[in-house]
Order: structure tokens, then C-alpha cells, then sequence
């Protein structure tokens, strides 16, 4: 006699087979899931990071005039630059960390800016976040006023921003 089917015991453990396979590859990509949310996350950060280090250095690097000060932790720089992001002549920017909620603003205006805004003018100034979760913002002048040391340290970012500007003056 010739047997041509399967036996109960051989489905059975086919069957027991394929569930562990199927179990291995659905947890592996999950994982992969999760892992790919993870690294989309923190490409979005260094790119976030990456805008406002160019935005900084054009403003910098196109100077007419600025200052800084500020205390350990943060520092307002004020400056007037070739840089602009609205079409401004010459504009008046002012970088500053908001510190109720650590948030780096960028203020751009045809006219000096003068802190803090006064409700009349704020339709004049563009006011753009830039970063929430700004941990330190310390900006410092040579003594000689040709470059400029700028530190950024910006929440959820790998590395922080340090940077130094040679001024064309």
C-alpha cells in the first residue's frame, strides 16, 4: 500500500514551524519599525540643526555691525546684516533664546530692534522660532572684533554647534 497523504503529527509540527517563523519575522519588523521612527527622528534633528548653523553664519558672516551679551548660559547677539530672510535691505537681527520654554528666536526688522517689543512694532519684525529645547546659546567677539565664536548646544541634537566667523571688514 502506497501512502500518499500526510500524517496528523507531520501538519502538526509544519504547522508549529511556520507560527515560530512567522512570530521571528513579525518581531523583526517591528523592530525595524521602531528603528527607522528612531533614525528618521534624529536625521530631522541634525538637518533642523544644520538650517539654523546656515542661517547663523550667513548672518554672521554678512556683518555690518553687532554685539553680544549675555550670561554663561545664553547669549542675545545683535547685529546688522546683508543676510535676510524677507527682503529686507540691510537688516536689523536679533537672535535671542526664549527662556520660559528654551526657544531660539530670530528676529528680523527694517529698524533697529529694541527688547523688549513693544505692541506697536511687532507688525514690523519678523519673529521665527527656530529651535525649541535650545540648551545654551553663548555668542563672543574677538578682542580685536574679527570673528566671532559662536556655541550652540541644541536639545535631542548628536553634537553641539561650535563655530568661529572670520569678518570681512
Amino acid at each position: 500500500m502506497i501512502k500518499r497523504a500526510f500524517t496528523l503529527v507531520e501538519i502538526l509540527v509544519s504547522i508549529v514551524l511556520l507560527s515560530l517563523i512567522v512570530v521571528f519575522v513579525s518581531s523583526t519588523i517591528v523592530q525595524t519599525k521602531t528603528n527607522n521612527v528612531f533614525f528618521k527622528e534624529q536625521v530631522n534633528k541634525d538637518e533642523k540643526s544644520f538650517i539654523i548653523f546656515k542661517i547663523l553664519y550667513k548672518d554672521l558672516y554678512e556683518l555690518i555691525d553687532g554685539y553680544s551679551f549675555g550670561n554663561k548660559k545664553y547669549s542675545m547677539l545683535s547685529l546688522k546684516t546683508n543676510n535676510t530672510l524677507y527682503g529686507i535691505n540691510q537688516p536689523y537681527v536679533v537672535w535671542i533664546v526664549q527662556r520660559d520654554e528654551n526657544t531660539l528666536l530670530r528676529l528680523e526688522s527694517a529698524k533697529p530692534i529694541t527688547l523688549p517689543l513693544k505692541e506697536e512694532k511687532k507688525k514690523y519684525i519678523f519673529i521665527d522660532r527656530v529651535f525649541k529645547g535650545c540648551k545654551s546659546f553663548i555668542v563672543s567677539f574677538s578682542k580685536d572684533k574679527n570673528s566671532i565664536l559662536v556655541f550652540l548646544d541644541l536639545e535631542g541634537s548628536k553634537k553641539n554647534l561650535l563655530f568661529e566667523v572670520k569678518l570681512l571688514r
